[in-house]
């Protein structure tokens, strides 16, 4: 039976059927990659997971004095450490590591570095020659870099929309009769990251014996936020000065909403220019590709030809000139 089935299929008497079950075969797996990639339940209970070892780890490091004394995090190995130590400008790429959130070690990031430039430079001289060596080499040394700096700036924009909400649960707690301090360990155990992790830090860090200025500077250090520092600040004043440090919270929380709301209203009234910023940027390269489809030898001629190529780099640079003046434009700061 099974042999005669495949006989009419391979026969071609049933190709409408085969088809059908190709395509509901594609649709089933389509729909579940959907649902396992869309299960908020699964991605909440990892990210609860992963929150739950961080802090054992924390707690279980707490117990020893070495967890007291601040760790370089440069390399494993102690002789690389030591070189390591003398180069100023790897303090930066400590800290771009510290803000991105990941636990790589600065002789990580330069390994990366390093093997990601080694394959930049077989591609391009195998593809370009030298010349293209050294292109590929450049690019596969920066992006380690460029993926930190995203990665940043996307905790960054998250920890940001957090801030509010975690300024007036520690206003909460203070109301409640809770120290400073407790309101900031609540907020660290009723919050997701990356604010319940800094405020963590912070109070682990207060915990542990280190000032509380000194402890709140150190999370403005890792967390670069202008509204932050508005926090830190407030924090600093009412402790030497005095007052209703609850009242202080709540309004730095609004106003942070405030600015949300105006940066919202701001982009809606920007999205027409911004928008046309794309059509103008993609529109050219588009229809260059699309001539260069129909017609090679016409779209060649600005590249062999010597007023061909000024031509095209005049072009180029009118059409970078035009994106910054756009992009001046519409990026309106709050």
């Amino acid at each position: 039976m099974l042999t005669k089935a495949l006989n009419l299929f391979t026969s071609g008497e049933f190709p409408g059927l085969l088809v059908l079950l190709i395509f509901l075969s594609f649709l089933c797996l389509l729909e579940g990659a959907f649902w396992f990639f869309a299960d908020t339940k699964r991605r909440h209970q990892k990210r609860l997971q992963k929150r739950m070892k961080f802090l054992q780890g924390l707690d279980t490091k707490s117990i020893s004095a070495e967890s007291l004394l601040k760790t370089e995090g440069l390399s494993a190995i102690p002789m690389l450490a030591q070189t390591l130590k003398r180069v100023q400008r790897l303090e930066q790429v400590q800290t771009l590591l510290s803000r991105a959130g990941v636990s790589w070690s600065v002789g990580h990031f330069l390994l990366l570095s390093l093997l990601l430039s080694a394959v930049g430079i077989c591609l391009g001289f195998f593809k370009l020659g030298p010349l293209g060596a050294m292109i590929g080499g450049g690019l596969g040394a920066v992006i380690p870099t460029y993926i930190l700096k995203f990665k940043k700036k996307r905790r960054l924009k998250k920890f940001e929309k957090q801030l509010p909400e975690g300024l007036d649960l520690l206003a909460r707690g203070l109301k409640a009769g809770h120290a400073f301090a407790s309101g900031m360990q609540l907020v660290a155990s009723e919050m997701e990251n990356p604010i319940g992790m800094e405020f963590f830090k912070t109070f682990k860090e207060y915990n542990h014996g280190l000032d509380l200025n000194t402890a709140l500077l150190n999370l403005c250090s890792r967390m670069d936020l202008r509204d932050l520092r508005y926090f830190t600040t407030a924090v600093m004043i009412q402790r030497e000065t005095g007052g209703n440090l609850t009242e202080i919270l709540e309004k730095i929380a609004l106003l942070i909403r405030e600015r949300f709301k105006l940066r919202n209203q701001i982009k809606a009234l920007t999205a027409e220019g911004r928008l046309s910023g794309w059509i103008l940027m993609l529109m050219p390269p588009a229809l260059a590709l699309a001539i260069f489809k129909l017609n090679p030898d016409y779209m060649m001629l600005l590249y062999t030809h010597p007023l061909g190529r000024m031509m095209a780099g005049a072009a180029l640079g009118f059409q970078l000139l035009g994106m910054l003046f756009i992009r001046k434009i519409v990026n309106i700061k709050t």
